[in-house]
């Protein structure tokens, strides 16, 4: 049973991660930022007009005007790391966990990534009257990879050892037992929430964009979009709903699509429940996953879900409207079979 003291010490804890979180990927990303595109503007004018923006295994095979290194360090040492602590706080909220502090390191070891390979590769390039001149990039490389590897070790260290929070069962409605020869069955739809699906589908919308336009102006390399835009659009129509039942012979969970499914015999269940279930601090997001705990969760969003625990395996999450009396009609049937 949890103590308010035990639920005001764990609303602490979660206030000191979500600082700290803030601090280290978003307040020194934003210096690290700030120091590269001030070096960038300095050594600006000395740079060759286009300079090499990309190298090859023969050297350098790509060109751009030299305000690019400006986007380049905005966009990826600063960009990147604010949508990932964005979302980690409004997906979090007060419910914590390892990907959260995962994430906050990753948005670190970006921005200090960023800030080595575009203050490199501009400092390499001063003083050159040809790009194609520029020396190799293999040393600002190693550098920018070693960046990464030091800032996501010290991204990690430097923020709370904050213990997951777990699920919160609900009150179950209790089911009168189950007669001989009786048949009860529960069925919902499991769906993906509303949010989800205008954010995957805004992200479709820019594909079909991407797509058409290369349609247009590279109709040899459009097959690559058209490819991600197939298997994205299969990836969601599997994904996006689930039907689930509930009877005699244990727990279904179907795509509307028809695959993937899982069946778990009500031979093999060992209890069930249902819980309060945040996907992102328990499964690190919403779809088909697999927790840390080894639980597999079906969540596709934030709210009442069913817990099955299986014997010699993790249990199984589904996120589901009236998961409740799914999990009162499961327990009936598991009486009713203990009875037998």
């Amino acid at each position: 049973m949890t103590t308010p003291g035990t639920q005001i010490d764990a609303a602490a804890d979660v206030r000191r991660a979500r600082r700290a979180l803030t601090v280290v990927g978003l307040v020194i990303p934003a210096v690290f930022t700030a120091v590269a595109v001030a070096l960038i503007a300095v050594w600006m004018p000395e740079l060759p007009d286009p300079a090499a923006t990309h190298w090859g295994a023969g050297g350098v095979d790509g060109y751009g005007p030299p305000v690019t290194y400006l986007w380049l360090a905005i966009g990826i040492g600063l960009g990147l790391p604010l949508l990932l602590v964005t979302v980690t706080l409004t997906m979090a909220r007060q419910q914590w966990g390892v990907t959260a502090r995962f994430l906050g390191a990753l948005a670190l070891a970006l921005s200090g990534f960023s800030a080595v390979t575009t203050t490199g590769s501009t400092w390499m390039q001063r003083g050159l009257s040809d790009a194609a001149d520029a020396t190799d990039v293999l040393p600002v490389l190693v550098g920018a990879f070693c960046a990464l590897l030091i800032l996501s070790a010290a991204g990690w260290v430097l923020q709370p050892d904050v213990e997951a929070t777990g699920p919160v069962t609900l009150k179950t409605t209790r089911l009168p037992s189950i007669s001989a020869g009786e048949r009860v069955v529960w069925m919902g739809t499991a769906r993906m929430a509303r949010g989800g699906l205008l954010i995957v589908g805004f992200a479709c919308v820019v594909l079909i964009g991407v797509t058409a336009v290369m349609l247009l102006q590279a109709p040899g390399s459009a097959w690559i979009p058209l490819l991600v835009l197939a298997v994205v659009g299969l990836a969601l129509a599997a994904t996006a709903s689930f039907r689930v039942r509930v009877g005699a012979d244990g727990l279904h969970v179907r795509s509307q699509l028809g695959f993937p499914r899982l069946h778990v015999p009500l031979d093999e269940i060992t209890g069930v429940r249902a819980i309060e279930c945040h996907p992102f601090a328990e499964f690190g997001g919403t779809g088909w996953r697999v927790g840390l705990d080894g639980r597999t969760g079906i969540v596709l969003r934030t709210g009442p879900a069913i817990e099955v625990d299986r014997r010699g395996a993790g249990a199984v999450v589904i996120t589901v409207d009236g998961a409740e009396t799914a999990a009162a009609t499961l327990q009936a049937h598991l009486e009713r079979r203990a009875e037998a």
